[in-house]
């Protein structure tokens, strides 16, 4: 009897290690952004609520770069079934598999980052031990992606292989929120927000987009300094930049669609002085 209520419990706590869903309520990831030549800043997600998609229940997922965390936008739904993690694109109408937790060092992985293929192989599986003492496997591939179990990649949440799909853009999570609760801290950073490589300046606020995400237009809000000559850079999930407003004369700039085609976006306001802010548009 004894023996069977060890066995019981060893089994418990083994479960209790290693069970960590990454896909459930009150869970906040930040992820640091940057171009490369510009400026980084902070992006957070978090999983709030339910949602059914072509009769498929999800978990919503959203996304703000405001400090204050209170504009949100909903980036796409996420689910979780037998150790693979699920993300369904709205604007690309299509669900992907974003992680398997499934996988032994050798095996292959393939999915896609907002639309463009990519192939990862695993090397290894590690185990780390989180802020909250729980230990999770971490999982190593050969071209540097790594994955925690019940954290997610260490590009962010939503990252997986990005570095196939994108150049000139990096991200780096820096830190990881399970119910108000830290359960990961990146080693790059000392604090979990991060703001670097901006020029702030005193007079200068933060800009607002709105709407955001848009399908016809939209209009970014600045301090506008008449002393300053502005320009603003569009940039897709490329680093390649697609459009350049100069001369702005105020400090309310409208941005149309154009020949944009649906997706993320990013813009970089700047002066003569250098880069004033950085920012993310969503395309639809």
């Amino acid at each position: 009897m004894k023996t069977t209520f060890f066995m019981l419990l060893i089994l418990v706590i083994e479960t209790n290690i290693f069970s960590q869903s990454l896909v459930q309520d009150n869970k906040t990831w930040n992820v640091v952004n940057c171009i490369e030549g510009g400026g980084c800043w902070t992006e957070t997600f978090k999983i709030n609520g339910d949602t059914t998609i072509n009769q498929i229940n999800y978990k919503k997922l959203f996304s703000t770069t405001d400090t204050t965390l209170v504009n949100w936008y909903f980036y796409g739904a996420l689910r979780e079934e037998d150790d693979k993690v699920f993300l369904f694109y709205p604007d690309l109408s299509e669900e992907t598999i974003l992680y398997d937790f499934n996988l032994s060092a050798g095996d292959s992985f393939s999915s896609s980052y907002n639309g463009c293929p990519f192939e990862l192989t695993l090397q290894d599986i590690d185990t780390v031990t989180l802020l909250n003492g729980e230990q999770q496997e971490k999982y190593l591939f050969t071209d540097g992606e790594e994955w925690i179990k019940g954290v997610g990649s260490l590009n962010g949440p939503i990252y997986v292989g990005v570095y196939w799909c994108e150049a000139d853009m990096y991200y780096d999570l820096s830190c990881c929120f399970e119910n108000d609760e830290q359960i990961f801290q990146s080693e790059n950073f000392e604090s979990c927000f991060v703001l670097v490589g901006i020029d702030e300046k005193k007079n200068i606020a933060t800009p607002e987009i709105y709407p955001n995400p848009f399908s016809g237009s939209t209009v970014l809000k600045f301090n506008y300094l008449n002393s300053h000559d502005y320009t603003l850079l569009i940039i897709n999930q490329y680093g390649q930049i697609i459009r350049t407003i100069n001369n702005i004369s105020s400090g309310q700039i409208e941005i149309s669609k154009g020949n944009m085609k649906n997706g993320i976006y990013f813009y970089r306001l700047q002066n003569e002085k250098g880069i004033i802010a950085n920012g993310k548009m969503i395309v639809y």
